[in-house]
């Protein structure tokens, strides 16, 4: 049975998306980010049989519109604070639209020439882009979570002294890894995976700044050595998450030349400012990663999803991935035509290098460097706002996250008490709708946590959050 329809409806339907695209977008400071949606009714309104019979596209048009548009958060608004995730430019929005119609499986250079050329091309400009390596080699993936594991399956990979793809782990020696205690999450998720061992990812303590601290790093390689285990990779911060922090990238590169241990950086969030003439500074170092993590659909304004892996060497990912079957093997005339399933797990893969192609394309590094500056001089203004207040106190900055917290202009007795208000300011927040902050904790402290990966975000709206939270601030008392 042919599923489609006559071009010309399919064609007015066209047209009935972008006109939600286009209202989405419009007066975007003045829409509620966050809906703080109920879970039951949200659940209900999707809880449903399998349908049998058919809807119009019409009708379901209309109910994305009322009813997944409303109960999702904003992203793409200047007053979305809580996360570093992407603003989505316009020209990248088109690439992703374009790439799903198109539906080509971007795993061989047969399967579409023009998506393994882009991908190549897209790949060298990252690496120029950030700073690591113009000619480095790399691949696309989902996200900073998956190429930050792609970057220690490379590690695990060179560093055993056995063919672990043959033999496994059993026989080899006991890997550990290293990473500073502010390390995102991911970097558990992929020792686990990796199979390991939770037990052997050391956790390193961080200095008042919250980054690693390199006496415990080089102590715990040396016991590591001593107690017989083989210390395989130092992960490095790039930027972390939760605070803005960046290791010192430079020593550590320093230490895993001295110990021969793989150093992977996870740039996830910090990658695409590390070339910056204002920041090029505090990633020193930077080039001399094995590998780097970065996410394209953080601050490079993509949408999800799109990570990046960058090697020096692109032998290293075809030595830990390449496995040809049967019915995939192409007699290429030219050693340039790339099959990327042959340099990642993934043997379904979207054509994602299109909508960062156009990125770069649209606008050129020159304005895309433009609006990352940007993000940070925002928020070095919300930095300034904070330190000159007298109810608030700025905790850390780094990048264009901003930590701090609630102080009020009334007594507080104790850091107990501090760590509630700001809890409920945060709850308060979401209630209300206007802008949307979330927490974390530093050493104890419960802080809110102010982030901006999002061109759309200027001095006004920093001051705007600054006003409702004082306005929200006058509940808590």
């Amino acid at each position: 049975m042919n599923l489609d329809q006559p071009i010309s409806h399919f064609r007015t339907q066209l047209y009935q998306v972008a006109d939600m695209v286009a209202e989405l977008y419009t007066e975007t400071e003045k829409q509620k980010v966050f809906s703080n949606p109920n879970s039951l009714k949200v659940k209900e309104i999707f809880n449903e049989p399998i349908p049998l019979t058919a809807s119009s596209i019409e009708d379901l048009l209309h109910k994305i519109k009322e009813e997944v548009f409303i109960n999702s958060t904003k992203h793409y608004s200047p007053h979305f604070y809580p996360w570093v995730t992407s603003c989505a430019s316009q020209a990248s929005i088109l690439g992703d639209f374009l790439a799903t119609a198109l539906n080509v499986n971007a795993t061989t250079w047969m399967n579409s020439a023009a998506a393994s050329e882009v991908e190549k091309q897209v790949v060298q400009w990252i690496g120029e882009f950030i700073g690591y390596d113009s000619k480095a080699s790399g691949v696309l993936v989902s996200g900073g979570s998956t190429a930050n594991l792609t970057g220690l399956t490379l590690a695990r990979k060179q560093m055993a002294v056995q063919d672990i793809s043959q033999v496994g782990l059993k026989h080899t020696q006991q890997f550990t890894v290293y990473a500073s205690e502010q390390t995102h999450f991911c970097i558990d998720k992929s020792i686990i995976t990796l199979g390991i061992g939770k037990q052997y990812l050391r956790k390193i303590k961080t200095l008042h700044n919250y980054t690693i601290d390199l006496i415990q790093l080089e102590h715990q390689i040396k016991t590591d050595i001593a107690k017989g285990f083989k210390p395989m990779c130092v992960v490095g911060n790039a930027g972390t998450v939760n605070s803005g922090a960046i290791d010192p990238l430079e020593s550590i590169s320093s230490i895993c030349k001295k110990y021969n241990l793989w150093f992977h950086i996870d740039a996830a969030y910090g990658g695409c400012a590390a070339n910056l003439p204002d920041t090029r500074e505090l990633f020193k170092g930077f080039e001399k990663a094995d590998s780097v993590a970065v996410d394209l659909h953080k601050w490079l304004f993509v949408p999800f999803e799109a990570g990046c892996v960058l090697v020096k060497d692109k032998e290293h990912l075809r030595q830990t991935f390449k496995l040809v079957p049967e019915y995939q093997k192409f007699d290429y005339d030219a050693e340039e035509k790339v099959d990327f399933s042959e340099y990642s797990f993934q043997q379904s893969r979207n054509f994602k290098a299109l909508k960062v192609w156009m990125n770069f394309k649209t606008y050129g590094q020159t304005k895309l460097k433009s609006a990352i500056k940007g993000s940070i001089t925002v928020m070095n203004h919300l930095t300034k706002i904070v330190e000159e207040s007298s109810d608030f106190e700025l905790i850390t900055h780094g990048l264009s996250i901003v930590c701090f917290r609630y102080i009020g202009n009334y007594k507080i007795e104790s850091l107990q008490q501090i760590n509630e208000i700001n809890l409920k300011l945060v709850k308060l927040s979401e209630i209300d709708g206007r802008v949307f902050i979330r927490d974390t904790n530093l050493n104890g402290m419960i802080v809110l946590r102010a982030c901006c990966t999002n061109f759309r975000r200027e001095k006004k709206h920093v001051e705007y959050l600054i006003k409702i939270l004082r306005d929200l601030a006058k509940k808590t008392k």
